[in-house]
């Protein structure tokens, strides 16, 4: 059975159901295709930053299991200090209910969803279903995760990036008792490349640990050990789920002809903080306009949708780069900074909702950014040949 829809959304992601989203109340026909049936789990921490929050046109409460309004860092599994914020910094939710939930604002649009229709393949904008259906569009939006299949289908190479292992530990089970009502735990120092979580939900913490590829034989044995540090049982960790961290190349292709990738298929995951869900809504906004505008006949391909993102977004993620192999490079002068300095914590809350942002703080360094600059590339050089960017297989 063949048919024609303006535009198919390739994954229900929360970037996919929000071009879903945009696209439906812009008028447009929408096919939504995810390749599972919901609602489903994901390997994802579950934080929804206020800054994402605050993009999106409709409210999660309905799937907010936990506020949070401080984070309890660790340094390299010894001592610890926290702080809290005057306001919320993010929410707590699982990717079963986030992205059901999403699914259906969609449909609420107008969007036609269709779950448990996994792509076989892509053949200009022909999309065939496992069952043999073939559906037709003028736009195909690829929201399917890192190295999914439209990327393989049109043969792109797959993006490189970090890894991550993840497990849950039960709240009840504690053994220092419940220290997560309104906060998350940060390990910073431990992983070369990236750091430790506990995400609280309603009956369990998400305990996970992110880093280079090189790191990942180790993963599981460092997370049990975090665990611990955490006062949870490191070996009684359920529901256990590696993951790929897509990363973005500067100046990659976002759009091949009628196609565009936004979110981890894009590779639009900050590079500092392993977060990706608020920048695939707001490539997934910046997709759905350009797709509409192309519809219309303003414009006469998708190249807008590119030249957003170098607008929008890629700024951040360039200063983002600099920021994380600093960090890593040398973390303990910023974990006292973030310690000591009431003006850093509150610039760090601040670019959490979304009220400043990576290149804003930047730019108040004044005549200091020459020097971070240069800083940030030796790092940027050093952190490379360290962490085997090769892409894990």
């Amino acid at each position: 059975m063949a048919r024609s829809w303006d535009v198919i959304v390739v994954g229900a992601g929360p970037g996919g159901s929000t071009a879903a989203y945009d696209l439906a109340r812009g008028g447009a026909s929408v096919l939504l295709l995810d390749r599972a049936d919901f609602p489903r789990d994901k390997p994802c921490g579950g934080g929804v930053l206020v800054s994402a929050l605050n993009l999106l046109p409709f409210s999660l409460d309905p799937v907010s299991e936990q506020t949070i309004m401080s984070f309890r860092v660790r340094y390299k599994r010894s001592w610890e200090f926290e702080h809290r914020y005057h306001q919320p910094l993010a929410i707590m939710t699982q990717r079963s209910r986030l992205d059901a939930y999403m699914a259906e604002q969609a449909v609420a649009q107008g969007a036609e969803f269709r779950d448990g229709s996994p792509v076989r393949d892509i053949d200009g904008t022909a999309v065939t279903l496992a069952n043999g259906d073939v559906h037709h569009a003028n736009v195909i939006i690829a929201a399917d995760g890192a190295n999914g299949v439209v990327r393989r289908s049109l043969g792109l190479p797959r993006l490189r990036g970090a890894v991550a292992l993840e497990g849950n530990a039960s709240r009840s089970e504690q053994r220092a008792g419940d220290r997560w009502s309104d906060a998350v735990g940060l390990e910073l120092g431990s992983m070369p490349g990236g750091y430790g979580w506990v995400f609280p939900k309603t009956d369990h913490c998400n305990v996970g640990l992110g880093g280079f590829p090189a790191a990942a034989p180790r993963l599981r044995a460092e997370l049990s050990k975090y665990a611990g540090c955490e006062s949870f049982d490191g070996s009684a960790l359920t529901a256990l789920r590696g993951h790929h961290l897509p990363l973005r190349d500067p100046d990659s292709a976002l759009v091949a002809g009628r196609i565009a990738f936004i979110g981890d298929a894009a590779g639009l995951v900050d590079p500092l903080s392993g977060e990706g869900i608020g920048n695939a809504i707001h490539s997934a906004q910046l997709a759905a306009q350009a797709s509409l505008q192309f519809l219309s006949g303003e414009a006469a391909d998708l190249s807008e949708y590119h030249r957003s993102i170098e607008c929008e977004i890629e700024p951040e993620l360039r200063v983002a780069r600099q920021l994380q192999a600093l960090f890593h490079q040398s973390p303990w002068p910023y974990v006292q900074l973030l310690r000591r300095s009431n003006r850093f914590w509150t610039a760090f809350c601040r670019i959490v909702r979304g009220e400043s942002s990576y290149t804003s703080f930047q730019a108040r360094l004044g005549p200091g950014k020459a020097l971070v600059d240069a800083a940030a590339a030796v790092a940027e050089r050093r952190s490379r040949r360290a962490a085997a960017w090769q892409t894990a297989p």
